[in-house]
């Protein structure tokens, strides 16, 4: 029998795919990573364990987290970039504490309640979408290297809607069948400019610049992220836009939102598992929640670039673009530039 670690956070997806294993026959152990201050979901996972008669393991990993995930989160703003907290975290935090757990309790695979597929393409293994489009969790999984993919296991791949998945811990009665999603970054728990504001409190203080002047203070570049209007409170004969944000001498210089489009963006590559050509037809997504779109992908040794074929708004520095082939993930990594 196939020995399989499930990553039991408390919620209803993760807990759903504890028992999806346990039918399909695998020896499940569930796993709780303590990363921050969450001993709500603790308490949920272990709750859940006992529900499905399976061992249930809890490891603390706060210390590694906050030197990884936290500080490129805090440090992102600080450069003037926008960070992506689930993307690094899933690579370089997670994925990594499931394998180095799934060996020492010499299990086979590891096991999460994410949205979406695996599948091989000329030997490659490779994140695909979920057949939950609404739900599809690909994106957050882009930076996974193949010696992670190849140990994973989605048990709600073929789930098409998330209200099947809640109907089905409803019908088995599963303790956490009626808990909400969260859909906040897990670890902040006020407003993050609130905090950053508290522990650097005179740092990137700087200038609003529009049409080449400096026009007024503002209160430091982590407030701002390209494309945002909220919060600029400058009068204008149309709304200005964020469109610029300078580390070095902390000027955010505003725009129109025509302006704001870009057809081409130039990507420093993080993660490469399949390239069907040096220049491909492909679709991008270049954040979470927008629709991946037809482009040409030209890759180079270090980077890549992505020409749409509509122009896309406010690609924004930091952030990660994913390049998807045939609804699989081949390549993705941090976007530099755009025009």
């Amino acid at each position: 029998m196939e020995r399989v670690i499930i990553a039991l956070s408390g919620g209803v997806d993760s807990s759903t795919a504890a028992f999806l294993l346990k039918e399909k026959g695998y020896d499940v152990v569930a796993v709780t990573l303590k990363l921050y201050d969450n001993e709500v979901f603790t308490e949920d996972a272990k709750r859940v364990a006992e529900f499905l008669k399976i061992p249930w393991y809890l490891f603390d990993y706060t210390e590694e987290f906050k030197e990884t995930v936290i500080n490129y989160f805090f440090e992102t703003y600080k450069n003037g970039k926008t960070p992506n907290p689930c993307v690094y975290c899933n690579r370089f935090a997670k994925f990594k504490f499931l394998v180095e757990k799934m060996r020492k309790l010499n299990a086979d695979f590891v096991a999460t309640g994410h949205y979406a597929k695996i599948r091989k393409i000329d030997d490659h293994n490779l994140i695909c979408k979920s057949k939950n489009l609404g739900k599809d969790q690909s994106y957050f999984l882009a930076f996974l290297e193949e010696k992670q993919i190849e140990k994973i296991v989605f048990p709600l791949e073929d789930i098409q809607a998330k209200s099947d998945t809640r109907a089905l811990a409803r019908k088995l009665k599963i303790p956490v069948a009626e808990k909400k999603d969260s859909y906040e970054v897990c670890f902040i728990r006020e407003d993050y400019r609130t905090i950053l504001s508290r522990q650097f409190p005179s740092y990137g203080k700087g200038y609003f610049v529009f049409n080449g002047k400096r026009i007024k203070g503002h209160e430091g570049i982590f407030n701002y992220t390209i494309g945002q209007r909220k919060g600029l409170r400058i009068p204008y004969k149309e709304a200005l836009y964020v469109g610029k944000i300078d580390p070095n001498n902390f000027d955010v210089t505003l725009t129109t939102k025509e302006k704001l489009y870009k057809k081409t963006v130039i990507v420093e590559k993080v993660n490469e598992t399949f390239i069907p050509g040096k220049s491909f037809k492909a679709t991008a997504k270049l954040r979470s929640m927008m629709k991946d779109e037809p482009c040409t992908v030209t890759v180079g040794k270090n980077e890549f670039m992505l020409e749409f074929e509509k122009k896309q708004f406010a690609p924004a520095p930091g952030q990660v673009a994913c390049v998807y082939f045939d609804d699989c993930i081949v390549l993705s990594g941090y976007i530099k530039e755009s025009f």
